[in-house]
Order: structure tokens, then C-alpha cells, then sequence
């Protein structure tokens, strides 16, 4: 029987959750796996907070040298978030020659690589499934099952408090503040929801996903960001008239040895897996040149999936503790990110125009100069002084529609709402 000692770097749902699943699956994983997790020492911020009587056996401190200078303990486990405090900890763990677990996002998609070049020096592991998805295994998905693969495309529900405010918007007809106080009432949303309702939160899980699907290592300015804010109920019904559902998507996509990224309101149709993904579930959609289609779907978040995450990773570390490896698969691409010409998708655009003569034959004037066509076009009735249209376009590029944007923002009686593309898979891409 090995026998591993933990510390685990704050107490908060995840690390709750980790605690019960290894004193309830102790027995179980001595006997499947022959190994023995004996929990040393649990580092906190606030000693005077109130904690479950279950941990009361715990031994608890505000010291992080308590587990950093600790040469008894074998594995760290952070899980407190956030990025200067951890990337010291996380640092000085690896270079105690400690084998490291975080679920910690915001980290690993500034720092990932760095991290792991240093736990490749330092000859131990650092593990990071439950950084992306909470407990569906997407990362290791990629870094093992399709590591033979070429991936194509990965398009994701990856922040449940937006989804979660989407599925209420359009299940029970309320508007997007209604629906954000739903989620904060329950606890999927903070107080301040920014993170997660514009596109920050998923773009940290998406730079982590290109560097595994696309061996491309990214920075958040290089993605293309949108929030859900702006999303109205008339938006809802156009799109469900119109055979589709809104969701926020982080999407990357290659389109001839160039990627496209972006966080952004999608139209995903109802026909797609994705569409029927509801509430705080998360679902990650693979296309492989091989595999074909795949879709990993779950809870994203919460105490027992994402600590789950966490304990898979613990008991991947001890089948390789003698010769670890870096968790991802740090292969580097010839990849360069797509530029304006190249990104290319449908778009759902809603327009508050005049409502005077003239006005659509000029909207549609915009579109003609750089050879933009219309799919669906809608008009409805006047409200005051002015309508709404919406205009689903042919599939046109950035460069088209920018000089559009451009003109449209200094002419008179016409003015752009907001602008989603519609999702668009591989084989459209090709064809397009």
C-alpha cells in the first residue's frame, strides 16, 4: 500500500467536497488502487471562520509554509483561485519537489506552460483537469483519447451562470435582470456578475482548451469577446422562430492553418447537441478529422463535480508518481490566429432604424457595397418613431462587414443593436 500525504491550500465548496469523496472512498481506493490519501494540513485565509463540525479533526492554519515546508507532505492541492497568492504557492510547491493539483483557471491560462515546464524540471506532477468544465473530463479527453486526432473545431458551454441565465430567460419569458437575480438568489451568479455574463470566465477555459486541442498558446486579447447583457426577450423569440437557440459559446476554430477564437452569443441550431444544453450544465462539442462529432456534457460546477475532477487527478498522479508527466501535452503548432479576411460565419443583426421612407433601401445599400446577401430579413411594426429589423446574412467575412459597421455608425436613422454570428462547423467553413 503507498501511503500520499495532502495539503490542500483553502477549504471553500470544492475543497469540501474533495474532503468528503477521499473519507468516504478511502476504503475503495485502497483497494482498487492500493493507495492511501492522508490528509496533513489545510491552509485557510480566515482561521476565525465558521466551519461544518465534520472538519473539525482537521488540521487548520493560515500558514502556507505549514504544507510548503512540509518535506513529509508529497502532493498540494489549490484550490483558493485566483492568480499572484497561487502562482507563488503553486511555484514554491513544485520547487519543494511537490506534485501540484489546481482547479485554478485565471492561473493556468496565463501561466500553464511556465508552470509546467517547471514541474517537468523539478520531476513531479501538476494536474489541472478541473480547471475547465468542472467534472466533465474534457482535458484529458483531448491530451490522451484524441491526442491522435486532429481537431478541427471545439465549441463550448462552458460558464453555467450564463446558461443558467439564458435557459430562464427563454423557459419562463423574463427578462435578462429577472433572470440574473434567479442566478444570484441561487448562487450561480456574484454579486458582481461581470466574469461570467461578459465572456471573461469562459475565455480563461477556452485559452486552456486551444493549448490542448491546438497546441496554441493564446492570450485573452486574442480572442474575440462578447457578453449575454444585451440579450432581450424579442431576441429570443426571432431566433426561435427561426429554428435556433442562443447560447454563449467559446468557440475555436481552424480554418486553413489559421484560428479563429472567439466568446461570443452564438446562434446554435436546435437540431445541434448544444442547443438542448440547459441551466448550469456545461457541454464541450469536439469536431476531429477522425472521430467526427463529439459532445462531453455535465454539471461545471459544484462541490462534488469539480472536487471529483480533482481526486481523478490525484489518483492519475499516483499510476505515474515514479516517472510523472506534465498533464498537458505541451505539442506547439504552426497555427497563426485568423485575421479579419478569414473569419468567416452568418450573422444575426439588430437594426433600430427611421421608421420614414427610404430607410431599408439604404440599409440594404450598406450591405450591397461589399456584396453581403441576406438570408431572412425582418421587419416589424413601428414603435414610435422607429423599428426593428433583423437581417440574417449569407455567410460573409470580418472585412466584409466592418467597412458596414463603419458606415452604418455614421449614417443618420439607422443604428446596429447587436451583431452574433451563427454557428458555423468545419465542413460550412471549407464550403464557404
Amino acid at each position: 500500500m503507498k501511503n500520499y500525504r495532502i495539503g490542500i491550500f483553502g477549504l471553500g465548496t470544492v475543497a469540501s467536497g474533495l474532503i468528503k469523496i477521499l473519507k468516504k472512498e478511502k476504503i475503495n481506493y485502497q483497494n482498487r488502487f492500493n493507495v492511501n490519501f492522508e490528509l496533513s494540513q489545510v491552509v485557510v485565509h480566515d482561521l476565525q471562520k465558521k466551519r461544518a463540525p465534520e472538519f473539525d479533526g482537521l488540521n487548520i492554519s493560515d500558514d502556507p509554509a505549514k504544507i510548503i515546508e512540509d518535506p513529509a507532505i508529497d502532493i498540494v492541492i489549490e484550490l483558493i483561485g485566483g492568480k499572484t497568492v497561487t502562482k507563488n504557492i503553486i511555484e514554491e510547491s513544485l520547487q519543494t519537489g511537490k506534485h501540484v493539483i489546481t482547479a485554478n483557471k485565471d492561473l493556468i491560462a496565463s501561466e500553464g506552460r511556465k508552470l509546467s515546464r517547471l514541474a517537468k524540471e523539478k520531476h513531479v506532477g501538476l494536474f489541472y483537469e478541473a480547471a475547465v468544465a468542472g467534472g466533465i473530463p474534457i482535458l484529458r479527453s483531448l491530451s490522451n483519447s484524441l491526442a491522435s486526432d486532429e481537431i478541427e473545431q471545439i465549441n463550448g458551454i462552458v460558464n453555467g451562470t450564463s446558461n443558467f441565465i439564458l435557459s430562464q430567460m427563454r423557459q419562463n419569458k423574463i427578462s435578462y435582470a429577472a433572470a440574473l437575480k434567479t442566478a444570484q438568489e441561487k448562487g450561480f451568479a456574484e454579486a458582481d456578475p461581470s466574469n461570467d455574463v461578459d465572456g471573461i470566465d469562459a475565455a480563461y477555459k477556452l485559452q486552456i482548451l486551444a493549448d490542448f486541442a491546438f497546441g496554441k498558446q493564446i492570450n485573452q486579447r486574442d480572442i474575440q469577446m462578447g457578453g449575454i447583457r444585451t440579450i432581450t426577450q424579442a431576441d429570443l423569440q426571432d431566433v426561435t422562430d427561426l429554428g435556433y437557440e442562443i447560447k454563449l459559446l467559446a468557440s475555436a476554430t481552424v480554418i486553413s492553418n489559421k484560428l479563429e477564437l472567439s466568446v461570443a452569443p452564438t446562434l446554435v441550431p436546435k437540431g445541434h447537441p448544444l442547443a438542448s444544453v440547459q441551466n448550469e450544465n456545461n457541454a464541450v462539442f469536439v469536431n476531429g478529422r477522425y472521430s467526427g462529432g463529439l459532445m462531453f456534457y455535465g454539471p461545471g460546477a459544484g462541490e462534488f463535480p469539480t472536487a471529483n475532477s480533482v481526486a481523478a487527478d490525484l489518483i492519475e498522479l499516483t499510476k505515474k508518481i515514479d516517472q510523472p508527466e506534465s498533464f498537458n501535452t505541451n505539442f506547439s503548432s504552426d497555427l497563426t490566429l485568423a485575421k479579419p479576411k478569414d473569419r468567416i460565419a452568418s450573422r444575426y443583426i439588430v437594426f433600430n432604424v427611421a421608421n420614414s421612407p427610404g430607410v431599408m433601401h439604404k440599409l440594404s445599400a450598406f450591405f450591397l457595397m461589399s456584396d453581403i446577401n441576406f438570408r431572412n430579413i425582418r421587419q416589424y411594426d413601428p414603435v414610435g418613431d422607429n423599428t426593428r429589423v433583423v437581417i440574417i446574412t449569407y455567410p460573409a467575412s470580418d472585412a466584409q462587414l466592418n467597412p458596414v459597421k463603419t458606415t452604418i455608425r455614421k449614417a443618420r436613422g439607422v443604428e446596429i443593436i447587436h451583431e452574433f454570428k451563427l454557428l458555423i462547423e468545419p465542413k460550412e467553413v471549407t464550403n464557404a
